[in-house]
Parts: C-alpha cells; structure tokens; sequence
C-alpha cells in the first residue's frame, strides 16, 4: 500500500516539475521575442542615427516583430500584449503617429523596455520601483 502511496505521489511530482519546465519555456520564449523586438528596433534607430537612409523593409520586419511578440505574451501581461500591438500598428506607417499619440499609447521605447524588464527581472523590478518612491519621497520633502 505504501509503495502504491509512493509511487502516485512520486509520477505526480514528475508531471508538476514537467507543467513547470513548460511553463517556464514558455514564458521565456514570450519574454525572447519581446526582446527580439526591442533590440531590432534600438538597432535601425542606430542606423537612422548614424545616417543610415530610411528603410521601408525593415519597418514592416519591426512590425512583424511586434505583432508576434504581442501573441504569446498576452498570457503574461494583456496590457504589454496590446502594447505590442500598437507598436506594430506604429511601425506600418510611422508617419501617421504624432509625438503625443506615442506618449498616450504607452508605447514609447524606452517605456516598453522597462516593462519588459519588470517581467525579466520582477525581483529587481520591484526594487527600482521602491528606490523610484523614495526619490520622490526626498524631493517632496
């Protein structure tokens, strides 16, 4: 009876640590093609930045980027996948988007990079948030 109690407890901790393993791949393969995105796009801006013409091609890969990335992440974070998309949409005619309509989208670089690091790093994420807080705190004071 006991080596039956064993072996049940023992097959499902097997299928936990596996849930777990797939779980955790699944997470890092959303957070990897955030990633993707994000380092494509600092590179052409370093591109733009160093004279480099503008290139209508590698906008629409930006947008392709964007738009896969906002897929599987939208189990993670459903407000970072709806970023994600309004990149994309940014990225099929950048022209049409004004300063302003960036800001409001939330989809200004830098902003999405701090968003994807909170979900790379949550411990340290939290931290910053914290250290943010009591800079503020000190300023006010």
């Amino acid at each position: 009876m006991i080596e039956w109690v064993t072996e049940r407890l023992l097959g499902m901790l097997e299928q936990f640590a596996a849930f777990s393993r797939d779980r955790r791949d699944f997470r890092d393969n959303a957070l990897r093609s955030i990633s993707t995105a994000l380092n494509e796009t600092y590179l052409y801006y370093r591109d733009l930045g160093q004279g480099k013409p503008r290139d209508y091609d590698i906008e629409a890969q930006l947008s392709r980027y964007w738009s896969a990335a906002a897929i599987p992440i939208r189990h993670i974070d459903p407000e970072l996948a709806g970023i994600c998309e309004h990149k994309s949409e940014y990225w099929i005619n950048p022209d049409q988007w004004t300063s302003e309509e960036v800001r409001q989208r939330g989809i200004e670089l830098g902003e999405v990079r701090d968003r994807y690091r909170a979900l790379l790093w949550p411990h340290f994420a939290k931290a910053r948030d914290r250290a943010i807080l009591a800079r503020a705190r000190r300023l006010d004071a």
